[in-house]
Protein backbone atom coordinates (compact mmCIF):
# COMPACT_ATOMS: atom_id res chain seq x y z
CA UNK A 1 0.00 0.00 0.00
CA UNK A 2 1.16 3.31 -0.93
CA UNK A 3 2.66 5.28 2.28
CA UNK A 4 0.97 8.26 3.12
CA UNK A 5 0.89 10.25 6.68
CA UNK A 6 -0.98 8.74 9.69
CA UNK A 7 -4.01 11.10 11.28
CA UNK A 8 -1.12 12.06 14.02
CA UNK A 9 1.88 12.91 11.45
CA UNK A 10 -0.26 14.91 9.45
CA UNK A 11 -1.79 16.80 12.11
CA UNK A 12 1.87 17.51 13.79
CA UNK A 13 2.88 18.68 10.37
CA UNK A 14 -0.27 21.47 9.97
CA UNK A 15 0.76 22.59 13.39
CA UNK A 16 4.42 23.24 12.33
CA UNK A 17 2.96 25.59 9.99
CA UNK A 18 4.54 28.86 11.07
CA UNK A 19 2.33 31.29 9.13
CA UNK A 20 -1.27 30.92 7.13
CA UNK A 21 0.60 30.50 3.81
CA UNK A 22 2.45 27.51 5.01
CA UNK A 23 -0.13 25.91 6.45
CA UNK A 24 -2.48 26.29 3.67
CA UNK A 25 0.38 24.59 1.21
CA UNK A 26 0.28 22.18 3.06
CA UNK A 27 -3.62 21.62 3.61
CA UNK A 28 -4.12 22.62 -0.13
CA UNK A 29 -2.13 19.23 -0.79
CA UNK A 30 -3.25 17.06 1.70
CA UNK A 31 -6.97 17.94 2.44
CA UNK A 32 -7.88 19.06 -1.69
CA UNK A 33 -5.16 17.11 -3.61
CA UNK A 34 -3.62 19.70 -5.59
CA UNK A 35 -0.34 19.19 -7.29
CA UNK A 36 2.60 21.37 -6.76
CA UNK A 37 1.79 23.65 -9.65
CA UNK A 38 -1.61 23.72 -9.03
CA UNK A 39 -1.44 25.21 -5.30
CA UNK A 40 0.25 28.57 -7.33
CA UNK A 41 -2.91 28.82 -9.39
CA UNK A 42 -5.85 28.48 -7.57
CA UNK A 43 -7.33 31.92 -6.23
CA UNK A 44 -10.69 33.11 -4.48
CA UNK A 45 -12.77 33.27 -7.60
CA UNK A 46 -12.17 29.59 -7.83
CA UNK A 47 -13.62 28.80 -4.43
CA UNK A 48 -17.71 28.68 -4.20
CA UNK A 49 -20.49 26.87 -2.36
CA UNK A 50 -22.22 23.42 -3.77
CA UNK A 51 -25.98 24.14 -5.08
CA UNK A 52 -26.79 20.38 -4.27
CA UNK A 53 -24.94 20.14 -0.26
CA UNK A 54 -25.57 22.36 2.41
CA UNK A 55 -22.23 23.65 4.08
CA UNK A 56 -19.92 22.46 1.14
CA UNK A 57 -17.55 24.04 -0.67
CA UNK A 58 -15.93 23.23 -4.29
CA UNK A 59 -12.81 24.19 -5.43
CA UNK A 60 -12.25 24.87 -8.88
CA UNK A 61 -8.58 23.63 -10.09
CA UNK A 62 -7.53 25.57 -13.20
CA UNK A 63 -5.85 24.17 -15.89
CA UNK A 64 -2.61 25.60 -16.66
CA UNK A 65 -1.84 28.06 -20.14
CA UNK A 66 -1.22 25.52 -23.18
CA UNK A 67 -3.16 22.64 -21.74
CA UNK A 68 -6.01 21.40 -23.56
CA UNK A 69 -8.23 20.12 -20.57
CA UNK A 70 -6.50 16.85 -20.47
CA UNK A 71 -5.29 16.02 -16.42
CA UNK A 72 -1.28 15.54 -16.18
CA UNK A 73 -0.65 11.79 -15.28
CA UNK A 74 1.96 12.17 -12.15
CA UNK A 75 1.67 13.97 -9.36
CA UNK A 76 3.62 16.71 -9.84
CA UNK A 77 3.10 16.67 -13.56
CA UNK A 78 1.84 19.88 -15.48
CA UNK A 79 2.61 23.38 -16.67
CA UNK A 80 3.77 25.96 -14.74
CA UNK A 81 2.31 28.63 -16.76
CA UNK A 82 -0.51 31.20 -16.00
CA UNK A 83 -3.81 30.34 -15.68
CA UNK A 84 -5.91 31.43 -18.56
CA UNK A 85 -9.48 30.26 -16.99
CA UNK A 86 -10.07 27.25 -18.05
CA UNK A 87 -10.82 24.78 -15.37
CA UNK A 88 -9.32 21.09 -15.53
CA UNK A 89 -11.21 19.57 -12.63
CA UNK A 90 -12.94 20.37 -9.33
CA UNK A 91 -12.74 19.01 -5.65
CA UNK A 92 -13.97 19.44 -2.43
CA UNK A 93 -12.48 21.33 0.53
CA UNK A 94 -13.63 20.97 4.16
CA UNK A 95 -15.38 23.60 5.71
CA UNK A 96 -12.33 24.71 8.13
CA UNK A 97 -10.05 24.71 5.03
CA UNK A 98 -12.41 26.95 3.27
CA UNK A 99 -12.90 29.18 6.17
CA UNK A 100 -8.84 29.89 6.58
CA UNK A 101 -8.87 30.62 2.61
CA UNK A 102 -11.21 33.25 2.98
CA UNK A 103 -9.94 34.40 5.69
CA UNK A 104 -6.62 34.47 4.53
CA UNK A 105 -7.90 36.20 1.34
CA UNK A 106 -9.78 38.81 3.28
CA UNK A 107 -6.33 39.74 5.59
CA UNK A 108 -4.22 39.48 2.51
CA UNK A 109 -6.62 41.48 0.50
CA UNK A 110 -6.45 39.18 -2.64
CA UNK A 111 -8.71 40.09 -5.22
CA UNK A 112 -10.59 37.16 -6.57
CA UNK A 113 -8.67 36.29 -9.01
CA UNK A 114 -5.05 36.77 -7.39
CA UNK A 115 -3.45 33.35 -6.25
CA UNK A 116 -3.70 32.31 -2.67
CA UNK A 117 0.00 31.45 -2.89
CA UNK A 118 1.71 33.50 -5.23
CA UNK A 119 4.75 31.85 -5.17
CA UNK A 120 6.90 29.44 -7.32
CA UNK A 121 6.02 25.65 -7.57
CA UNK A 122 9.06 25.47 -6.34
CA UNK A 123 9.09 27.34 -3.57
CA UNK A 124 5.55 25.43 -2.73
CA UNK A 125 8.18 22.41 -2.44
CA UNK A 126 10.60 24.05 -0.22
CA UNK A 127 7.50 25.39 2.28
CA UNK A 128 6.39 21.76 2.58
CA UNK A 129 10.28 20.88 3.45
CA UNK A 130 10.92 23.77 5.90
CA UNK A 131 7.76 22.57 7.76
CA UNK A 132 8.32 19.28 7.70
CA UNK A 133 11.64 19.85 9.14
CA UNK A 134 9.92 22.05 11.89
CA UNK A 135 7.68 18.91 12.54
CA UNK A 136 10.07 16.29 12.59
CA UNK A 137 12.41 18.88 15.30
CA UNK A 138 9.29 19.33 17.40
CA UNK A 139 8.16 15.46 17.49
CA UNK A 140 12.28 14.38 18.25
CA UNK A 141 12.11 12.51 14.59
CA UNK A 142 9.01 11.09 15.02
CA UNK A 143 8.21 12.41 12.05
CA UNK A 144 9.81 11.87 8.69
CA UNK A 145 11.02 15.35 7.33
CA UNK A 146 10.95 13.71 4.23
CA UNK A 147 7.62 15.12 3.31
CA UNK A 148 6.77 16.70 -0.18
CA UNK A 149 3.60 17.72 -1.98
CA UNK A 150 3.59 14.65 -3.67
CA UNK A 151 3.03 12.61 -0.46
CA UNK A 152 0.90 14.74 0.60
CA UNK A 153 -1.28 13.96 -2.34
CA UNK A 154 -1.23 10.11 -1.22
CA UNK A 155 -2.20 11.40 2.29
CA UNK A 156 -5.30 12.78 0.70
CA UNK A 157 -6.71 9.86 -1.63
CA UNK A 158 -6.06 6.99 0.95
CA UNK A 159 -7.72 9.34 3.84
CA UNK A 160 -10.38 9.47 1.58
CA UNK A 161 -10.15 5.96 -0.31
CA UNK A 162 -9.59 3.95 3.27
CA UNK A 163 -10.24 6.16 6.43
CA UNK A 164 -13.25 7.21 4.79
CA UNK A 165 -14.82 4.47 2.29
CA UNK A 166 -15.17 7.62 -0.37
CA UNK A 167 -16.08 6.04 -3.31
CA UNK A 168 -12.76 5.76 -5.83
CA UNK A 169 -14.64 7.87 -8.91
CA UNK A 170 -14.75 10.21 -6.35
CA UNK A 171 -11.20 10.18 -5.73
CA UNK A 172 -10.12 9.92 -9.02
CA UNK A 173 -11.77 12.87 -10.18
CA UNK A 174 -11.64 15.08 -7.49
CA UNK A 175 -7.62 14.35 -7.44
CA UNK A 176 -7.42 14.01 -11.04
CA UNK A 177 -5.77 10.94 -11.22
CA UNK A 178 -6.39 9.29 -14.83
CA UNK A 179 -7.73 6.04 -14.06
CA UNK A 180 -9.25 4.07 -11.27
CA UNK A 181 -6.32 2.04 -11.55
CA UNK A 182 -4.20 4.47 -10.34
CA UNK A 183 -5.59 4.21 -7.01
CA UNK A 184 -4.99 0.62 -6.71
CA UNK A 185 -1.82 1.06 -4.45
CA UNK A 186 -3.71 2.73 -1.81
CA UNK A 187 -6.31 0.04 -1.27
CA UNK A 188 -5.98 -3.52 0.23
CA UNK A 189 -7.70 -6.25 -1.13
CA UNK A 190 -10.97 -7.13 0.54
CA UNK A 191 -11.94 -10.52 1.66
CA UNK A 192 -15.40 -11.72 1.88
CA UNK A 193 -15.97 -10.62 5.45
CA UNK A 194 -14.88 -7.37 4.46
CA UNK A 195 -16.68 -7.53 1.41
CA UNK A 196 -19.89 -8.66 3.25
CA UNK A 197 -19.23 -5.43 5.82
CA UNK A 198 -18.81 -3.01 2.67
CA UNK A 199 -21.94 -3.95 0.91
CA UNK A 200 -24.13 -4.58 3.67
CA UNK A 201 -23.62 -1.62 5.75
CA UNK A 202 -24.83 1.56 5.71
CA UNK A 203 -21.67 3.47 5.10
CA UNK A 204 -23.86 7.54 4.75
CA UNK A 205 -24.37 7.87 8.62
CA UNK A 206 -20.14 7.62 9.22
CA UNK A 207 -19.07 9.81 6.57
CA UNK A 208 -21.32 12.72 7.73
CA UNK A 209 -20.46 11.92 11.24
CA UNK A 210 -16.60 12.28 9.72
CA UNK A 211 -17.62 15.39 8.07
CA UNK A 212 -18.59 17.49 11.02
CA UNK A 213 -16.05 16.74 13.33
CA UNK A 214 -14.17 20.01 12.09
CA UNK A 215 -17.30 22.25 12.55
CA UNK A 216 -17.08 22.39 16.57
CA UNK A 217 -14.68 25.33 16.07
CA UNK A 218 -16.97 27.45 13.40
CA UNK A 219 -18.47 29.55 16.36
CA UNK A 220 -15.12 30.70 17.20
CA UNK A 221 -14.20 31.87 13.98
CA UNK A 222 -17.61 33.86 14.01
CA UNK A 223 -16.77 35.48 17.11
CA UNK A 224 -13.29 36.72 15.93
CA UNK A 225 -15.00 37.72 12.05
CA UNK A 226 -17.87 39.48 13.93
CA UNK A 227 -17.23 43.32 13.37
CA UNK A 228 -20.13 44.10 15.80
CA UNK A 229 -17.99 42.85 18.70
CA UNK A 230 -16.52 45.31 20.80
CA UNK A 231 -13.66 42.63 21.94
CA UNK A 232 -13.25 39.56 19.48
CA UNK A 233 -11.07 37.74 21.49
CA UNK A 234 -13.20 37.84 24.61
CA UNK A 235 -16.08 36.19 22.79
CA UNK A 236 -14.63 33.49 21.52
CA UNK A 237 -14.82 31.72 24.46
CA UNK A 238 -18.39 32.23 24.62
CA UNK A 239 -19.40 31.57 21.13
CA UNK A 240 -17.24 27.91 21.68
CA UNK A 241 -19.18 26.53 24.61
CA UNK A 242 -22.50 27.36 23.54
CA UNK A 243 -21.73 24.12 20.54
CA UNK A 244 -23.01 21.03 22.78
CA UNK A 245 -19.15 19.84 22.13
CA UNK A 246 -17.65 22.21 24.43
CA UNK A 247 -18.23 22.35 28.51
CA UNK A 248 -15.48 25.12 28.78
CA UNK A 249 -13.47 27.76 26.71
CA UNK A 250 -10.91 29.86 27.86
CA UNK A 251 -7.93 31.56 26.78
CA UNK A 252 -5.13 32.24 29.18
CA UNK A 253 -2.06 34.27 28.45
CA UNK A 254 1.50 33.36 30.46
CA UNK A 255 4.28 36.18 30.76
CA UNK A 256 7.19 34.82 28.32
CA UNK A 257 10.24 33.35 30.58
CA UNK A 258 7.82 33.55 33.57
CA UNK A 259 5.77 31.08 35.84
CA UNK A 260 2.70 33.20 36.28
CA UNK A 261 0.01 32.53 33.77
CA UNK A 262 -3.45 34.48 33.91
CA UNK A 263 -6.92 33.84 32.34
CA UNK A 264 -7.84 36.53 29.96
CA UNK A 265 -11.44 35.12 28.97
CA UNK A 266 -13.78 32.23 29.99
CA UNK A 267 -16.87 30.39 29.31
CA UNK A 268 -18.45 27.59 31.42
CA UNK A 269 -16.39 28.24 33.99
CA UNK A 270 -16.17 30.44 36.96
CA UNK A 271 -13.65 33.25 35.64
CA UNK A 272 -12.06 33.13 40.01
CA UNK A 273 -12.17 29.56 40.78
CA UNK A 274 -10.88 29.28 37.15
CA UNK A 275 -7.70 31.21 37.97
CA UNK A 276 -7.05 29.51 41.05
CA UNK A 277 -6.83 26.32 39.16
CA UNK A 278 -4.78 27.32 36.00
CA UNK A 279 -2.76 29.04 38.16
CA UNK A 280 -2.15 25.66 40.60
CA UNK A 281 -2.44 23.39 38.72
CA UNK A 282 -0.09 21.44 35.56
CA UNK A 283 -2.03 21.61 32.06
CA UNK A 284 -2.05 21.63 28.90
CA UNK A 285 -2.23 25.20 28.03
CA UNK A 286 1.44 24.89 30.15
CA UNK A 287 2.77 22.91 27.18
CA UNK A 288 0.76 24.81 24.51
CA UNK A 289 2.60 28.53 25.46
CA UNK A 290 5.81 26.65 25.98
CA UNK A 291 6.09 25.17 22.84
CA UNK A 292 4.12 27.05 20.24
CA UNK A 293 1.97 23.72 19.37
CA UNK A 294 -1.45 22.20 20.20
CA UNK A 295 -1.63 20.30 23.74
CA UNK A 296 -3.66 17.07 24.32
CA UNK A 297 -5.12 15.25 27.29
CA UNK A 298 -7.25 12.81 28.01
CA UNK A 299 -8.39 14.25 31.62
CA UNK A 300 -6.29 15.29 34.44
CA UNK A 301 -5.76 17.61 37.03
CA UNK A 302 -7.13 21.03 35.78
CA UNK A 303 -9.52 19.79 32.99
CA UNK A 304 -11.75 17.53 35.35
CA UNK A 305 -10.99 14.45 34.18
CA UNK A 306 -12.10 15.34 31.02
CA UNK A 307 -10.45 15.27 27.42
CA UNK A 308 -9.28 19.04 26.89
CA UNK A 309 -6.85 20.75 24.15
CA UNK A 310 -4.84 23.80 24.47
CA UNK A 311 -3.45 25.14 21.10
CA UNK A 312 -1.26 28.20 21.04
CA UNK A 313 -2.29 31.79 20.01
CA UNK A 314 0.52 32.60 18.17
CA UNK A 315 1.22 35.22 15.05
CA UNK A 316 4.60 34.85 12.81
CA UNK A 317 6.50 33.01 16.01
CA UNK A 318 5.02 35.08 18.93
CA UNK A 319 3.20 33.28 21.44
CA UNK A 320 0.70 35.27 22.83
CA UNK A 321 -1.00 32.62 25.20
CA UNK A 322 -3.37 29.59 24.31
CA UNK A 323 -7.16 29.02 23.89
CA UNK A 324 -8.06 25.83 26.07
CA UNK A 325 -11.04 23.93 25.13
CA UNK A 326 -12.58 21.09 27.58
CA UNK A 327 -14.87 18.60 26.13
CA UNK A 328 -18.55 18.11 27.42
CA UNK A 329 -18.18 14.65 27.21
CA UNK A 330 -15.66 11.64 27.13
CA UNK A 331 -14.78 11.40 23.13
CA UNK A 332 -11.69 12.17 22.58
CA UNK A 333 -10.39 15.39 20.34
CA UNK A 334 -8.83 14.31 17.50
CA UNK A 335 -8.74 14.79 13.78
CA UNK A 336 -10.18 17.59 11.82
CA UNK A 337 -11.10 18.98 15.55
CA UNK A 338 -7.26 19.30 16.32
CA UNK A 339 -7.05 21.09 13.06
CA UNK A 340 -9.49 23.11 13.02
CA UNK A 341 -9.03 24.89 17.00
CA UNK A 342 -5.48 25.03 15.64
CA UNK A 343 -5.62 27.10 12.91
CA UNK A 344 -8.94 29.15 15.39
CA UNK A 345 -5.42 29.75 17.91
CA UNK A 346 -3.57 31.23 15.00
CA UNK A 347 -6.30 33.39 14.10
CA UNK A 348 -6.56 34.71 18.17
CA UNK A 349 -3.05 35.38 17.47
CA UNK A 350 -3.30 37.19 14.78
CA UNK A 351 -6.12 39.70 16.27
CA UNK A 352 -4.47 40.03 19.63
CA UNK A 353 -1.87 41.50 17.91
CA UNK A 354 -3.81 43.63 16.08
CA UNK A 355 -5.57 44.71 19.18
CA UNK A 356 -2.05 45.42 20.25
CA UNK A 357 -1.14 48.00 17.07
CA UNK A 358 -4.97 49.44 17.39
CA UNK A 359 -4.11 50.19 20.87
CA UNK A 360 -0.83 52.01 19.84
CA UNK A 361 -2.20 53.60 17.15
CA UNK A 362 -4.92 55.63 19.10
CA UNK A 363 -3.28 55.89 22.80
CA UNK A 364 -2.52 59.44 23.56
CA UNK A 365 0.63 57.99 25.68
CA UNK A 366 3.14 55.14 24.65
CA UNK A 367 5.87 53.18 26.59
CA UNK A 368 9.34 54.05 24.59
CA UNK A 369 11.81 51.56 24.67
CA UNK A 370 15.35 51.34 23.74
CA UNK A 371 17.15 48.06 23.00
CA UNK A 372 21.12 47.58 22.54
CA UNK A 373 23.03 44.84 21.23
CA UNK A 374 26.33 43.46 19.59
CA UNK A 375 25.08 39.80 19.10
CA UNK A 376 27.13 38.24 16.19
CA UNK A 377 23.96 37.49 14.91
CA UNK A 378 22.36 40.62 14.56
CA UNK A 379 24.05 41.36 10.85
CA UNK A 380 23.65 45.21 11.16
CA UNK A 381 26.22 44.43 14.63
CA UNK A 382 28.50 42.90 12.85
CA UNK A 383 28.78 44.94 9.96
CA UNK A 384 29.51 47.90 11.29
CA UNK A 385 32.19 46.40 13.47
CA UNK A 386 33.86 45.22 10.38
CA UNK A 387 33.28 47.94 8.03
CA UNK A 388 33.53 50.70 10.84
CA UNK A 389 30.75 52.52 9.65
CA UNK A 390 27.28 53.83 10.61
CA UNK A 391 24.07 51.97 9.29
CA UNK A 392 20.60 53.02 9.54
CA UNK A 393 17.48 50.40 8.67
CA UNK A 394 15.03 52.70 7.25
CA UNK A 395 12.76 50.35 6.33
CA UNK A 396 11.68 46.44 6.34
CA UNK A 397 9.51 44.94 4.62
CA UNK A 398 8.16 41.03 4.59
CA UNK A 399 8.72 39.21 1.28
CA UNK A 400 8.48 35.83 2.88
CA UNK A 401 7.52 33.10 5.41
CA UNK A 402 11.11 33.86 6.83
CA UNK A 403 12.71 36.67 5.42
CA UNK A 404 12.63 40.61 5.10
CA UNK A 405 13.90 42.83 2.81
CA UNK A 406 15.82 45.24 4.82
CA UNK A 407 16.56 49.25 3.19
CA UNK A 408 19.92 50.78 4.86
CA UNK A 409 21.91 53.76 4.98
CA UNK A 410 25.60 53.34 4.99
CA UNK A 411 28.31 55.68 5.67
CA UNK A 412 31.69 55.13 5.94
CA UNK A 413 32.00 52.05 3.89
CA UNK A 414 31.94 51.05 -0.02
CA UNK A 415 29.21 48.96 -1.71
CA UNK A 416 31.68 46.42 -2.67
CA UNK A 417 33.13 46.08 0.78
CA UNK A 418 29.17 45.88 2.13
CA UNK A 419 28.51 43.25 -0.22
CA UNK A 420 31.54 41.29 0.89
CA UNK A 421 30.24 41.30 4.49
CA UNK A 422 26.89 39.88 3.09
CA UNK A 423 28.52 37.60 1.16
CA UNK A 424 30.42 36.24 4.23
CA UNK A 425 27.60 36.16 6.51
CA UNK A 426 24.54 33.81 7.20
CA UNK A 427 21.02 34.43 6.91
CA UNK A 428 22.18 37.50 4.68
CA UNK A 429 21.89 37.68 0.85
CA UNK A 430 20.79 39.36 -2.33
CA UNK A 431 22.77 42.77 -1.56
CA UNK A 432 21.27 45.24 -3.92
CA UNK A 433 23.05 48.62 -4.84
CA UNK A 434 19.94 52.02 -4.71
CA UNK A 435 22.74 54.63 -5.07
CA UNK A 436 26.50 55.83 -4.86
CA UNK A 437 27.91 58.33 -2.37
CA UNK A 438 30.84 59.66 -1.92
CA UNK A 439 31.69 58.46 1.41
CA UNK A 440 28.59 55.42 1.47
CA UNK A 441 25.58 54.35 -0.26
CA UNK A 442 21.79 53.44 -0.16
CA UNK A 443 21.31 49.56 -0.36
CA UNK A 444 19.02 46.63 0.38
CA UNK A 445 19.30 43.34 1.13
CA UNK A 446 17.37 40.06 2.44
CA UNK A 447 17.41 39.17 5.89
CA UNK A 448 16.53 35.34 6.60
CA UNK A 449 15.75 33.93 10.05
CA UNK A 450 14.32 37.11 11.50
CA UNK A 451 15.83 40.41 13.28
CA UNK A 452 15.66 42.19 16.54
CA UNK A 453 13.37 44.87 14.61
CA UNK A 454 11.21 42.06 12.91
CA UNK A 455 10.73 40.73 16.35
CA UNK A 456 9.61 43.72 17.90
CA UNK A 457 7.23 44.18 15.20
CA UNK A 458 5.73 40.91 15.96
CA UNK A 459 5.39 41.94 19.31
CA UNK A 460 2.89 44.54 18.37
CA UNK A 461 5.31 47.99 18.35
CA UNK A 462 6.16 50.01 16.21
CA UNK A 463 9.83 50.87 15.60
CA UNK A 464 11.10 54.39 15.55
CA UNK A 465 15.13 54.02 14.68
CA UNK A 466 17.30 51.25 13.98
CA UNK A 467 21.46 51.74 13.65
CA UNK A 468 24.11 50.38 14.13
CA UNK A 469 27.55 51.56 14.91
CA UNK A 470 30.77 50.46 16.69
CA UNK A 471 29.38 46.54 16.58
CA UNK A 472 26.14 47.84 18.46
CA UNK A 473 22.68 47.83 17.19
CA UNK A 474 20.39 50.60 18.86
CA UNK A 475 16.52 50.39 18.51
CA UNK A 476 14.17 52.66 19.55
CA UNK A 477 10.22 51.30 19.46
CA UNK A 478 7.27 52.03 21.01
CA UNK A 479 4.39 49.53 22.82
CA UNK A 480 1.30 50.81 23.93
CA UNK A 481 0.92 52.31 27.46
CA UNK A 482 1.44 50.00 30.40
CA UNK A 483 2.76 47.25 28.35
CA UNK A 484 4.87 44.73 30.62
CA UNK A 485 7.91 45.31 28.28
CA UNK A 486 10.56 42.93 30.75
CA UNK A 487 8.64 39.62 29.40
CA UNK A 488 9.27 40.38 26.00
CA UNK A 489 12.95 41.35 26.79
CA UNK A 490 13.31 38.29 28.15
CA UNK A 491 12.18 36.47 24.89
CA UNK A 492 14.19 38.33 22.76
CA UNK A 493 17.36 37.26 24.77
CA UNK A 494 16.45 33.69 23.72
CA UNK A 495 17.19 34.97 20.34
CA UNK A 496 19.96 37.53 20.67
CA UNK A 497 22.02 36.51 23.56
CA UNK A 498 22.92 39.60 24.59
CA UNK A 499 19.76 42.07 24.24
CA UNK A 500 19.59 44.77 27.16
CA UNK A 501 17.20 46.98 27.54
CA UNK A 502 18.86 50.12 27.97
CA UNK A 503 16.07 52.48 28.19
CA UNK A 504 12.17 52.81 29.31
CA UNK A 505 9.99 55.64 29.77
CA UNK A 506 6.33 56.83 29.79
CA UNK A 507 5.95 59.08 26.79
CA UNK A 508 2.95 61.46 25.38
CA UNK A 509 2.57 61.81 22.20
CA UNK A 510 2.51 64.96 20.34
CA UNK A 511 -0.65 65.45 18.31
CA UNK A 512 1.37 65.72 15.76
CA UNK A 513 3.68 63.06 15.91
CA UNK A 514 2.32 60.92 12.83
CA UNK A 515 0.81 63.31 9.73
CA UNK A 516 -2.74 63.53 9.19
CA UNK A 517 -2.47 61.86 5.88
CA UNK A 518 -0.97 59.15 7.09
CA UNK A 519 -3.85 58.73 10.29
CA UNK A 520 -6.43 59.18 7.28
CA UNK A 521 -5.44 56.78 5.59
CA UNK A 522 -3.12 54.08 6.88
CA UNK A 523 -6.16 51.61 7.45
CA UNK A 524 -6.85 51.49 4.08
CA UNK A 525 -4.07 49.19 3.01
CA UNK A 526 -3.54 45.66 3.35
CA UNK A 527 -0.44 44.44 4.28
CA UNK A 528 0.73 43.63 0.70
CA UNK A 529 -0.35 46.72 -0.57
CA UNK A 530 1.78 48.66 2.01
CA UNK A 531 4.72 46.52 1.59
CA UNK A 532 5.01 47.15 -2.15
CA UNK A 533 4.10 50.97 -1.47
CA UNK A 534 7.36 50.99 1.16
CA UNK A 535 9.37 48.55 -1.09
CA UNK A 536 9.13 51.08 -3.84
CA UNK A 537 9.59 54.01 -1.94
CA UNK A 538 12.67 53.10 -0.18
CA UNK A 539 13.98 51.10 -3.25
CA UNK A 540 13.97 54.44 -5.25
CA UNK A 541 11.43 53.54 -7.79
CA UNK A 542 9.54 57.04 -7.33
CA UNK A 543 13.05 58.89 -7.84
CA UNK A 544 14.59 60.57 -11.01
CA UNK A 545 16.25 58.87 -12.36
CA UNK A 546 14.85 55.97 -10.94
CA UNK A 547 16.94 53.94 -8.14
CA UNK A 548 15.08 50.79 -9.32
CA UNK A 549 12.91 49.91 -11.74
CA UNK A 550 9.37 47.84 -11.00
CA UNK A 551 10.86 44.77 -11.99
CA UNK A 552 13.83 44.79 -9.95
CA UNK A 553 11.62 45.76 -6.71
CA UNK A 554 9.55 43.09 -7.53
CA UNK A 555 12.26 40.21 -8.18
CA UNK A 556 13.56 41.81 -4.27
CA UNK A 557 9.97 41.66 -2.77
CA UNK A 558 10.01 37.87 -4.23
CA UNK A 559 6.93 38.50 -6.45
CA UNK A 560 5.84 38.79 -10.10
CA UNK A 561 6.05 42.16 -11.78
CA UNK A 562 2.36 41.95 -12.67
CA UNK A 563 1.40 41.10 -8.92
CA UNK A 564 3.59 44.16 -8.01
CA UNK A 565 2.17 46.65 -10.18
CA UNK A 566 -1.40 45.65 -8.71
CA UNK A 567 -0.72 46.40 -5.30
CA UNK A 568 1.30 49.30 -6.05
CA UNK A 569 -1.35 50.95 -8.13
CA UNK A 570 -4.50 50.18 -5.63
CA UNK A 571 -2.01 51.37 -2.72
CA UNK A 572 -1.39 54.57 -5.01
CA UNK A 573 -4.95 54.98 -5.51
CA UNK A 574 -5.76 54.80 -1.78
CA UNK A 575 -3.25 57.26 -1.16
CA UNK A 576 -4.68 59.70 -3.47
CA UNK A 577 -7.88 59.24 -2.37
CA UNK A 578 -7.09 60.52 1.30
CA UNK A 579 -5.42 63.36 -0.58
CA UNK A 580 -8.19 64.33 -2.39
CA UNK A 581 -11.16 63.34 0.11
CA UNK A 582 -9.59 65.78 2.56
CA UNK A 583 -9.05 68.26 0.26
CA UNK A 584 -12.85 67.90 -0.52
CA UNK A 585 -13.78 67.99 2.79
CA UNK A 586 -11.89 71.26 3.66
CA UNK A 587 -13.01 73.12 0.71
CA UNK A 588 -16.56 72.43 1.86
CA UNK A 589 -15.96 73.40 5.34
CA UNK A 590 -14.37 76.31 3.60
CA UNK A 591 -17.42 77.12 1.37
CA UNK A 592 -19.91 76.63 4.69
CA UNK A 593 -17.61 79.01 6.99
CA UNK A 594 -17.82 81.77 4.28
CA UNK A 595 -21.74 81.28 3.82
CA UNK A 596 -22.15 81.28 7.49
CA UNK A 597 -20.32 84.87 7.80
CA UNK A 598 -22.14 86.48 4.60
CA UNK A 599 -25.27 85.28 6.21
CA UNK A 600 -24.27 87.08 9.57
Amino acid sequence: MVDGLGADAYDALVTAAETYRAALVVRLAGEAGLRTEEITRVAPRHLREAESTAGARILSVPAAAGNDGATASGDDAGSTATDDGRIDRETVVSASLAADLDRYATSEGLDDDEPYVDVSPRRVQMIVSETAARAADRTDGALDERITPSRLRKTFARRLLVDRDVDPRAVRDAGGWESLATLDPYLDPLDGEALAAAIATDEDSDDAAAGGLGTTAIPGFEALADPGSTDPVAAVPGSLVEADRWAEAWVVRRAVGGKRTDVAAAAGVDREALADRVATAEGPWLDAIADGAPAATDGGQGTGGRPALAVPATYEGVVHGALCVVAADDDPIEGAERRALAALGRCLGRAITADRWRELLHSDAVTEVEFHTADERAFLARASDRLDCRIELASTVDVDDDASRAYLSVDGARPQDVAAVVEAATGVSDFRVIETREDGCSASLRLAGGSLVRALIDHGATVREASAADGRVRVVADFPEGTNVRPIADGLRDRFADVRLASKESVARSPRAESSLRDGVGDRFTDRQWAALSAAYHGGYFDWPRGSTAEEVADAMGVSSPTFHNHLRKAQRALLDGVFEEETELSVREGEERAVRTDG
